[in-house]
């Protein structure tokens, strides 16, 4: 059956999927509500008002950035390295649970290699991983994190070649995927 909210396709009608909404607006500038949700938008405020409220260099890192610097794809989950030493990682931890979000303990039992260097957090059905820098690269990412505004906010964000250089690190498939975007 048609309908106004169809797409024609070789003479046929076919009720149509929801209009993609675009990631930018004519300024340039990206909606993180166009990305996923309102949900993660709060989520993404809260933790960057408690790395501020810490004094904690942070960047923007996965498909978060990916959003900014190639093309969106769906996550849930929100990433940041943050320039702290593992008993800042500690009182980082603190603060958060503080402003409400939950430590991942189940998450922290199946990585054990990753203590001391990666916390998982829970908000609102969304993950938040922290990670620390692992190596000289890593460290230097901070040197050339570049601001951008999204959804009426400023937010420091991987740099785009730090990103893809994140990205052939990791090395799984998606992450070559998201490096040639």
């Amino acid at each position: 059956p048609a309908t106004k909210t169809s797409r024609r396709s070789d003479g046929y009608y076919w009720p149509a999927s929801p209009p993609r909404r675009r990631a930018e607006s004519r300024t340039g500038k990206r909606s993180v509500s166009a990305i996923s949700g309102g949900n993660t938008t709060e989520v993404l405020q809260r933790i960057v008002t408690c790395f501020r409220r810490e004094r904690v260099a942070y960047v923007l890192i996965g498909a978060w950035a990916l959003s900014v610097w190639g093309k969106t794809r769906a996550t849930n989950d929100v990433d940041f390295l943050v320039l702290v030493s593992g008993e800042d990682l500690d009182r980082l931890s603190k603060r958060a649970i503080r402003m409400g979000f939950e430590l991942d303990e189940t998450w922290l039992k199946w990585n054990p290699l990753l203590r001391g260097i990666q916390l998982r957090f829970q908000l609102k059905g969304i993950a938040v991983d922290l990670l620390r820098p692992r190596d000289a690269h890593d460290q230097q990412v901070f040197q050339r994190k570049r601001r951008r505004r999204m959804d009426g906010r400023f937010y420091w964000l991987v740099s785009r070649e730090d990103f893809i250089i994140q990205k052939l690190k990791v090395g799984r498939p998606r992450d070559f995927e998201d490096a040639l975007s």
